[in-house]
């Protein structure tokens, strides 16, 4: 009997863990408020500026009885709570208001065909949702209600962790490209273009990952989009272009330097992000455990060596870094902190904020001095014409 007691109470927690909606974007409460004010295609314009959610990775360190003559280089691994293990089974809401108080919910309570409610990618405005059908996704569009675009049929054996698109296909549409990534080395990603939405393009990888000292070929955890071309992060940290060449998608150009903090953390979440004709690289830094944030740093990919450079200042941008996308925005439009971080703590689900430059991280407080869920920022100014009151 005793047996079978600890049988139902190790069963019972996992069976919990079936309904959870998630919000996406988790923004605070202040962001969604102002883009509820705006006209659509302002709102449609700040949708631009959201990417999907960061990818957390832990440090594999070499044995302390090994000497440093013959230790290998140190390698990562995805960490075991990760949500980029976990797109295929959590569920998201659509948390944006296109009118202040106003949410088109995309969930359990729409009616749309298939329930689009597993989020894999946001790029140019538009995101990359799946049903439950393993076979069907789809490009939703937020700014229109309840509008979507079919992308072809998907093969359910091959693994679909992330989405990206190469351009905006408002701009042009036969330019266009969507790259899922797979988690895996065959293949290593899969294209499709939007102007001919009749099949994948899998697409083999050979290369070994320079930066892996286990000598594993190279598998891609994040990605962005850019002028028509993709960069996408390596699980240890290389960087690749990945354009179009004869009608197919290669590998054409690889980084020397690896993306990684400089400091050495246990932990770290990485975010890639466009920003005012830059990509941008914002690590969350875990020292010790990966309940709480100790450092921040953010990196500008320089295009003519592919090198990272770390940015002391942001200058009127602030960067919002959540648990399910990250963001910028004009500081001096939307009336908060300019040259900063603000991200959430997994432990607290409270937002912080750090300060570009001056190696501090601080909590947000409201009015009355208690730490709270949502950030507390300056006023808007009054005479900002940017400003839709």
């Amino acid at each position: 009997m005793s047996r079978q007691k600890k049988k139902e109470k190790l069963v019972k927690p996992q069976e919990k863990t079936k309904s959870f909606l998630e919000p996406w974007p988790n923004l605070p409460q202040q962001l969604l408020d102002f883009m509820g004010r705006q006209h659509p295609d302002e709102t449609n314009r700040l949708m631009q500026n959201i990417s999907f959610l960061g990818v957390t990775k832990s440090w594999r360190s070499v044995p302390k009885q090994c000497s440093t003559k013959n230790a290998q280089l140190p390698w990562l691994e995805i960490s075991d709570k990760d949500h980029f293990f976990q797109s295929k089974t959590q569920e998201h809401t659509l948390n944006i208001p296109f009118r202040l108080g106003e949410y088109w919910w995309c969930g359990r309570s729409t009616s749309w065909e298939n329930s689009w409610t597993h989020f894999h990618g946001c790029s140019h405005g538009l995101i990359v949702a799946g049903g439950k059908d393993p076979a069907m996704y789809c490009l939703l569009i937020p700014t229109s209600r309840f509008t979507y675009r079919s992308i072809p049929t998907w093969d359910p054996t091959i693994p679909f962790k992330f989405a990206t698109l190469s351009s905006n296909p408002y701009n042009n549409n036969k330019a266009c490209f969507l790259m899922v990534l797979t988690g895996c080395s065959t293949p290593v990603f899969v294209v499709s273009h939007l102007g001919y939405q009749n099949k994948w393009m899998k697409e083999e990888n050979t290369l070994l990952d320079p930066n892996c000292s286990k000598r594993k070929l190279m598998q891609f955890t994040n990605a962005i989009g850019f002028e028509g071309k993709f960069y996408a992060l390596s699980l240890q940290g290389t960087l690749a272009v990945i354009e179009e060449i004869e009608s197919r998608f290669q590998i054409t150009k690889l980084s020397r330097s690896r993306a990684v903090p400089s400091v050495f953390p246990k932990h770290f979440t990485e975010y890639l992000l466009e920003s005012n004709g830059e990509i941008l690289l914002i690590f969350l830094i875990f020292e010790q455990s990966i309940r709480k944030v100790d450092k921040v740093e953010v990196f500008k990919l320089q295009m003519d060596d592919l090198s990272w450079l770390k940015l002391d200042k942001l200058g009127n941008r602030t960067l919002f870094a959540g648990t399910n996308y990250c963001m910028f925005v004009n500081a001096s439009q939307l009336g908060c902190r300019s040259n900063c971080v603000y991200f959430t703590e997994r432990a607290t689900n409270t937002w912080r904020f750090y300060k570009m430059g001056s190696d501090t991280i601080s909590a947000c407080f409201d009015d009355y001095g208690s730490q709270t869920i949502s950030p507390v920022w300056e006023e808007p100014i009054v005479e900002n014409k940017f400003l839709v009151r």
